[in-house]
C-alpha cells in the first residue's frame, strides 16, 4: 500500500511503498478516504513525543482521519464491517498513521479517539475535525470564562483558532482575534467581535484601543514567547491564559496576578463526541484551505511547517472518495 512515512526521526516525510496491515485481536482495519494535517504529525516524525509513547519505524505520518471499516479482529464489539469512522487514531505504538491507504488500530486507541461519523457529516469534514476541534474544547474548558466576557486568541486563522473562535462565541464570550488584514472578514464571519492585524501595527496599542479596561481571557495558539507577554499585559486582575503550544514559561506560570497554564489535550473521547455532535447539527463551520492527493502530502506538511494556514490542510487518500 502506499503511505507518507519516515524511517527515522529526522527525515524528510516521503511516498513509500509498504506492506498492507492486518486486524489482530481487539483492532479494526479502516481503509482511509481522507487525513488531515496537524502540528502534532511533524511533531512525531521529528520524535518529539518520544518517552510519551513507543515508536516504529517506518513511522507511517497522520492522526486524523475518516475511512470504512474494512475487517475486524476477534473481540471487536464497537464497531462492525462498513462502518464509516474518524477521529484520532493514536495507539500506544506509533507506526500506522492516517496518511496510507490502510491502518490498522485498536476499538479504543490508547491516546486517541475513535468513533463512527455521524450521520450526514462530509468525509472531508470528519477527517478535519478531531485534534483540533477537541483541542478548541479543551483549551476554552480549561479558560473557565463566563458569557458575557472577553478572550483574546492568539493565531486564530488556523485549525485550533479557527474552531475555537467559534466555540467562544457561541459560549457567549465576546471574541478578540489576532490575524493578518486578508483574514479579517473570515474570522468576524465566525463569531470574532473584533480583530487585531498583527502584521502592519503593534499589538499592544491594538489591544489597549479595543479592550482599554482588558481581556478575561488569553488563547495562545502560537507559541512565542514574545506575542504571549504582550497579550498577558492586557489580562484583567485575576484573568486566565492557556497556551496549547506550549508557550507559557514557568516564570509566566508563577504569576500571582494571573493564572497562565500549558494546556495538553485530556478526555478526548468525550471531546469528539460533543465537537462532532455540533458539527453534525450545523453548528461548526471548518474552512477547508487545501486538499492534496496522498503524493502531494509530503510538500503539503512542508508548507504547513512553514505556517501562515488558513484553516485545515485535507489528505484526500482514495481516488474514489467523495
Amino acid at each position: 500500500m502506499r503511505a507518507v512515512a519516515v524511517h527515522r526521526f529526522g527525515e524528510s516525510p516521503r511516498l513509500v511503498d509498504l506492506p498492507e496491515p492486518h486486524a489482530g485481536p481487539g483492532e479494526v482495519l479502516v481503509g482511509l478516504q481522507f487525513a488531515s494535517i496537524n502540528p502534532v504529525d511533524w511533531a512525531a516524525a521529528a520524535g518529539a513525543l518520544t518517552g510519551f509513547t513507543k515508536n516504529r519505524f517506518p513511522l507511517i505520518l497522520g492522526f486524523d482521519g475518516t475511512g470504512r471499516i474494512e475487517a475486524i479482529g476477534a473481540g471487536v464489539q464497537r464497531f462492525a464491517v462498513g462502518d464509516l469512522v474518524h477521529g484520532q487514531f493514536w495507539g500506544d505504538v506509533l507506526a500506522f498513521g492516517t496518511y496510507a491507504e490502510r491502518l490498522t488500530i485498536v476499538e479504543e486507541p490508547a491516546f486517541g479517539a475513535l468513533q463512527k461519523v455521524p450521520d450526514g457529516v462530509d468525509p472531508r469534514l470528519a477527517a478535519a475535525l478531531p485534534t483540533a476541534g477537541m483541542t478548541a474544547d479543551g483549551a476554552l474548558e480549561q479558560l473557565d470564562l463566563r458569557a458575557g466576557q472577553s478572550l483574546l486568541i492568539l493565531g486564530a486563522t488556523g485549525g485550533v483558532g479557527v474552531l475555537a473562535t467559534q466555540l467562544a462565541a457561541q459560549a457567549g464570550l465576546s471574541v478578540i482575534a489576532t490575524a493578518r488584514a486578508d483574514a479579517h472578514e473570515q474570522i468576524r464571519r465566525l463569531g470574532a467581535a473584533d480583530t487585531v492585524d498583527y502584521g502592519t501595527q503593534p499589538v499592544d496599542d491594538q489591544l489597549a484601543s479595543i479592550a482599554p479596561g482588558g481581556v478575561h481571557g488569553v488563547l495562545d495558539l502560537v507559541g512565542g514567547a514574545e506575542s504571549l507577554a504582550v497579550a498577558v499585559r492586557h489580562l484583567r486582575d485575576g484573568g486566565r491564559a492557556v497556551s496549547i503550544a506550549s508557550g507559557v514559561s514557568e516564570e509566566l506560570a508563577a504569576e500571582q496576578r494571573i493564572t497562565a497554564v500549558n494546556y495538553v489535550l485530556d478526555d478526548k473521547p468525550a471531546r469528539l463526541r460533543r465537537v462532532s455532535a455540533r458539527l453534525a447539527a450545523g453548528r461548526l463551520d471548518i474552512p477547508i484551505g487545501r486538499e492534496v492527493a496522498l503524493d502531494q502530502a509530503p510538500e503539503a506538511v512542508a508548507a504547513a511547517q512553514r505556517g501562515g494556514a488558513r484553516g485545515k490542510t485535507v489528505i484526500r487518500i482514495s481516488d474514489s472518495a467523495g
